[in-house]
């Protein structure tokens, strides 16, 4: 049975076709992706552990345009979740301190080692780096972005927390269609959000009025328990009485239809009728 795309898998997989069209972008892209996978390099053969195919094809395509050679490809013994390992010999003086080469820098430190939350669930996207990623910190700063960094069993961990950060970043990495699904997804949450905060309103309010029919029926039990007839009360709150008892969890809206009374003729006569047994010491 076919694994399901995560959202992660979703996003890489997008970004993978996103090819820099500068050689210097194509550089850093591949600088931010050898950091986030091995660390800083010196142009000593390096040997990469990729867990997805289109990655490691972009790696080699960003690897042999930089002048560089690819020694070794070797896929992984399982083909549920292959990874791929390859062996490269890259130049020296990779990466870019170019205004345009942010974007792509990102883009491979994700590529690499980017994980992202389901945005249904949560949003939060992080990416862990072996060392302490400066091309990473550096990248994020010329385009704007504010990563926060902490270390995890050793590694570098930089991320993000929120829908508006996430999202600008997928932006400016070329993640288009990741973009539109988080905002479709960020409106199903909220009007989940409206709706179950509507719902809960509504269930307080039900239950403040439930409790209130039943506090007035039982002040007019009461007062019936002494008088069987209310002959002691007025023929108004009599009225009343009797029309709560006779619809015991009736709204006021629905007592005032009934009665053609208005609902803060009847609101009023049943708190005198409360506050008359009140007084009577009826009540607990």
């Amino acid at each position: 049975m076919p694994v399901k795309p995560s959202f992660t898998d979703e996003v890489k997989a997008e970004l993978a076709n996103v090819q820099p069209a500068r050689p210097c972008c194509q550089e850093a892209e591949l600088a931010a992706m050898v950091e986030a996978l091995a660390g800083p390099g010196d142009g000593a053969p390096t040997t990469l552990r990729i867990p997805r195919n289109a990655v490691a094809r972009k790696v080699v395509h960003l690897a042999r345009a930089a002048g560089g050679q690819v020694e070794a490809v070797r896929k992984g013994p399982t083909d549920k979740r292959p990874t791929y390992r390859l062996r490269l010999r890259l130049p020296g003086g990779r990466g870019s301190s170019d205004p345009c080469c942010a974007r792509a820098i990102l883009r491979g430190a994700f590529l690499a080692r980017g994980v992202m939350g389901n945005p249904a669930d949560a949003y939060h996207l992080e990416i862990a780096t072996p060392a302490k990623g400066d091309l990473l910190a550096a990248g994020a700063a010329r385009a704007g972005i504010t990563l926060k960094r902490t270390t995890r069993r050793g590694r570098s961990l930089y991320y993000l927390k929120g829908a508006d950060p996430i999202s600008r970043m997928l932006g400016l990495m070329g993640a288009n269609r990741a973009v539109m699904r988080l905002e479709n997804d960020r409106i199903l949450r909220d009007m989940r959000s409206q709706a179950n905060r509507r719902a809960n309103s509504e269930t307080a309010n039900l239950d403040k009025r439930l409790r209130a029919a039943l506090q007035q029926r039982a002040a007019v039990r009461r007062l019936k328990a002494r008088d069987s007839r209310l002959r002691s009360l007025p023929p108004a709150l009599r009225d009343v009485a009797e029309l709560r008892l006779a619809h015991p969890r009736a709204s006021l809206r629905e007592l005032a239809e009934i009665s053609e009374l208005s609902k803060s003729a009847i609101a009023n006569r049943l708190r005198r009728l409360v506050a008359l047994a009140n007084r009577n010491g009826l009540i607990d």
